[in-house]
């Protein structure tokens, strides 16, 4: 803690690279950024007395980006180094998630097709992306995360890396889907195996994996249609 007030005293010039939430983005995508280091970014400058990260955690009061649900005008000027037009800026990104949320509260994911229409953007990724879909016993999707970037092997995915979000969202299903940025959709063994694995250990827990699709580039493979799931 101490550490953090220190650093967040800081000028913005004078922390190391990779703690710089734009430098960091560029270098390790967007993912890659804590909830400060991405209001970090989207608020741009600090205070005389905060740095830009420290003025984010002030914001934030250490609950993360659902802190910004119970935001509003009054509250947020009461902050030391919130004017109007920052709170402006937070509160448009209050309102862009709660819309979000809206739209993703009517999303079912009936089938495969529903899913691959639903996350066909990771055809276009250049980089190996893991995407889970957490789910009610409606399919409804109750949230949505990019637990893996990167050129990863699949089995170095740890299966907590999952669950943890299925026990925040206190979901039933999860569905899984992942790209192959070379272009085939064709499942590689790694693919099965970790899919057997994520089945065995959400059936100890008390969930259900619903599918897990691999995307190519001009389509996709579902393993709940090939009887792995």
């Amino acid at each position: 803690m101490e550490f953090q007030k220190k650093l967040y005293r800081k000028k913005i010039k004078e922390l190391p690279e990779d703690l710089l939430p734009r430098e960091k983005a560029l270098k390790y995508g967007i993912e890659s950024l804590s909830d400060i280091e991405l209001l970090a970014l989207l608020l741009g400058k600090g205070t005389k007395k905060l740095n830009v990260l420290g003025l984010a955690d002030r914001i934030l009061e250490g609950k993360g980006l659902s802190a910004l649900k119970d935001a509003d005008m009054k509250k947020l000027l009461g902050i030391e180094g919130v004017g109007s037009a920052k709170a402006l800026q937070i509160l448009a990104i209050r309102e862009i998630i709660r819309r979000v949320e809206e739209e993703t509260e009517h999303l079912q994911m009936n089938s495969p097709e529903d899913v691959y229409s639903h996350l066909r953007w990771l055809s276009k990724e250049k980089q190996e992306k893991m995407v889970v879909l957490y789910t009610n016993t409606m399919n409804q999707i109750l949230g949505e995360e990019v637990v893996a970037v990167g050129s990863l092997n699949i089995l170095n995915i740890k299966p907590r890396d999952i669950f943890v979000h299925a026990l925040r969202y206190n979901a039933y299903g999860i569905i899984m889907a992942h790209n192959h940025p070379e272009g085939t959709h064709q499942p590689s063994k790694e693919d099965i195996d970790f899919t057997r694995l994520i089945k065995e250990s959400a059936e100890k827990l008390g969930f259900e994996l619903l599918d897990h699709l691999i995307i190519g580039r001009k389509g996709y493979t579902s393993l709940h249609r090939e009887g792995i799931v």
